[in-house]
């Protein structure tokens, strides 16, 4: 099978995860990196860094001439690195980000369209094992008709966005040096995707269905405050973000979407995934689903036996090495990146692109219209 030649544009935390992945892969022929911070300790000889200034990467697609681009730089970048590569004639997969205002992704799929290069969104929740086999469950119509979905991202990030003195923002060679802004400057979902993504695509959000009202709510700040004075820093630190953004989404079909975000808090990592529907309901964190049926009253079961019946063929064929090679997050980066190279390939096409990315990252500058104007919004994008 012929190799695709590809670049990585940002080669942080998030970046090296990706470059790791993408150099198991033969089918990605990754031959330059580009990124101004770059530590070059573990990136192969024969692969060029291009690192002089922060415009350095349009040299890389200048010279290097790739067929893919991956993106993975800060939040702020995504959408003019994706720009810079569609316009050199390069497909381009893009890391997730949080949105940071309304319609800022209708230029890129403008030159989507336009240019007729595919963006592939790599949102990794998509790839899991288990939001994949509910996904052809629901096709299936094994829990009936949709009624209600929930998901979040509820992950303790207090470590990250501050450092062992407690100063917010400055924990060095992470993405606290940007992400830890957000904190500062928003209120609102800044990270809706980890959980909206999966539940859009278990039901058919922007193919059958469409997300129509928006309204947001956020809880005080406190969980920040409360680490930095526990570890001895300034707790006078402007903090705006709630440790709690709970969004409700209506869709055109009267389907019900809670969302949680959910990062600044002690709790275990979860995407708090549930779907129900007029023939049962399936709970991810705990693993348990309920069919409605006459030897079925009102009893929860394992939902193994249910995953492993309606596995999907992505898991079928790449699992194994999936969960070889990446067991950082259990596989589903690894089935991402294989998805791209079957799309690129002329297989199975990717399930999603950039107007699903357009939609899910919405939701952060609308939650925030919604908090601070204690209202509910018409959803758009």
């Amino acid at each position: 099978m012929k190799s695709v030649r590809t670049v990585c544009i940002g080669l942080g935390y998030r970046g090296r995860q990706l470059f790791s992945l993408l150099r198991r892969i033969p089918f990605f022929q990754v031959v330059a990196v580009a990124d101004p911070c770059l530590n070059r300790e573990g990136v192969p000889d024969g692969i060029v860094c291009y690192d002089r200034d922060a415009n350095d990467y349009l040299r890389m697609l200048d010279e290097q001439r790739p067929e893919l681009a991956v993106v993975a730089s800060p939040w702020a970048y995504h959408v003019d690195h994706a720009l810079a590569c569609l316009r050199a004639g390069c497909r381009v997969a893009l890391e997730i980000k949080g949105g940071l205002c309304e319609g800022e992704y209708a230029p890129l799929s403008a030159l989507v369209r336009q240019a007729g290069l595919a963006v592939f969104p790599l949102e990794n929740t998509l790839f899991r094992r288990d939001v994949l086999a509910v996904w052809n469950m629901v096709q299936a119509g094994v829990l009936g008709e949709i009624v209600h979905m929930r998901g979040g991202y509820r992950h303790d990030l207090r470590d990250l966005l501050l450092d062992d003195a407690g100063r917010l923002g400055n924990r060095k060679n992470t993405e606290s040096v940007w992400r830890a802004r957000f904190y500062q400057e928003e209120n609102g979902d800044v990270y809706p995707t980890h959980g909206l993504a999966p539940l859009c695509l278990i039901g058919g959000i922007n193919r059958t269905d469409r997300l129509k009202h928006l309204t947001s709510f956020a809880s005080k700040p406190a969980g920040l405050l409360h680490r930095i004075r526990e570890l001895g820093g300034d707790d006078r630190v402007r903090v705006t973000m709630g440790d709690v953004v709970i969004t409700q989404l209506e869709t055109e079909q009267g389907v019900l979407i809670s969302l949680t975000h959910d990062t600044t808090l002690p709790r275990p990592r979860s995407l708090d995934l549930e779907v129900q529907g007029t023939k049962g309901l399936w709970q991810g964190d705990v693993h348990r689903i309920y069919v409605e049926g006459p030897d079925r009253a009102e009893c929860w079961e394992d939902d193994a036996p249910w995953l492993t019946r309606y596995e999907h063929p992505y898991w079928s064929r790449w699992g194994q090495e999936a969960l070889q090679a990446d067991s950082h997050h259990q596989g589903m980066d690894y089935v991402m990146l294989k998805a791209v190279e079957e799309a690129l390939s002329g297989g199975v096409p990717y399930p999603v692109g950039v107007e699903d990315l357009a939609m899910w990252t919405a939701v952060t500058p609308l939650s925030g219209r919604s908090i601070a104007g204690r209202c509910t919004v018409d959803f758009r994008y």
